[in-house]
């Protein structure tokens, strides 16, 4: 008998839990519909940002459960969230298909702006959230605005959630296939990934495009070191000297060369 009302207890207070979390958790789980986007790749790009999102959130919050309560409780809460997922991007499609019916799912350029003002200024506040659902909006109105895109990729590299900056960035570069920031960005989080020579490519790419940009030659001498590529940094450094004499960066680089070519030496 004991059991038996400690079992219904418990399913009361996971049932009462999982309640709780979709209803605070609703405006984050709550993305515009990815197939309301005309391109493909785009919708497979938003579908896979929502579908990591509720993954990331029901992760989090029955983390939080299973600390607060056990681990049964919070990996049933785990579960019902990601079933629920599909109820709530349904409703959205719902919500998305009566505002195409009522014709006022247009988005003027004027409303996007602000749009991306607000989410700018989520994002410097770390509102991170708050920004990317803001962001992935944006993206609905226009599947081909590349700072939303860039931004966004931005925002989960500040995160240190490496593999969605790189996802992202490697999509704006099939839009913006000839901007040079786009490839420095993919340079920078194969960086950071460990690829190292992944992101030497990245580098090259963008220094053809921009040989004389001190940022870009900047990030390329700091690999090049670490790679042990004296000669290349040498060389690139000469260069960064031609375009920014005064960069202040020249004497720490000319040292840790000269630290790499004695240790080459020595070995």
């Amino acid at each position: 008998m004991f059991a038996t009302i400690l079992f219904v207890f418990v399913l009361l207070v996971g049932l009462g839990l999982l309640g709780w979390l979709l209803w605070n958790k609703w405006e984050q789980l709550r993305l515009l519909d990815p197939e309301s986007l005309p391109d493909a790749q785009t919708r497979k790009l938003k579908y896979d940002i929502l579908r990591k999102r509720v993954h990331r959130t029901s992760d989090k919050y029955a983390k939080t459960a299973r600390t607060r309560l056990f681990v049964p409780l919070g990996k049933f809460a785990q579960q019902g969230v990601r079933r629920i997922a599909g109820k709530l991007t349904a409703a959205e499609r719902s919500y998305q298909k009566r505002q195409r019916q009522t014709g006022v799912a247009h988005v003027d350029k004027e409303t996007v702006r602000g749009m991306m003002q607000q989410a700018r200024e989520w994002q410097e506040q770390g509102e991170w959230d708050r920004a990317e659902k803001a962001f992935i909006e944006v993206i609905s109105t226009n599947p081909r605005h590349t700072e939303a895109y860039e931004r966004l990729g931005r925002l989960y590299f500040q995160k240190k959630e490496y593999d969605l900056a790189l996802e992202t960035w490697q999509f704006l570069n099939k839009l913006a296939p000839e901007d040079a920031s786009v490839l420095t960005a993919l340079g920078e989080v194969e960086d950071r990934r460990g690829n190292l020579e992944e992101a030497r490519a990245f580098y090259e790419q963008a220094m053809e495009l921009r040989p004389n940009n001190p940022k870009y030659l900047d990030f390329m001498i700091d690999l090049l070191v670490r790679l042990g590529d004296v000669h290349e940094a040498t060389r690139t450094l000469d260069r960064l000297r031609e375009v920014n004499p005064d960069n202040k960066k020249i004497p720490s680089f000319e040292q840790r060369i000269e630290e790499a070519r004695q240790k080459h030496a020595d070995g």
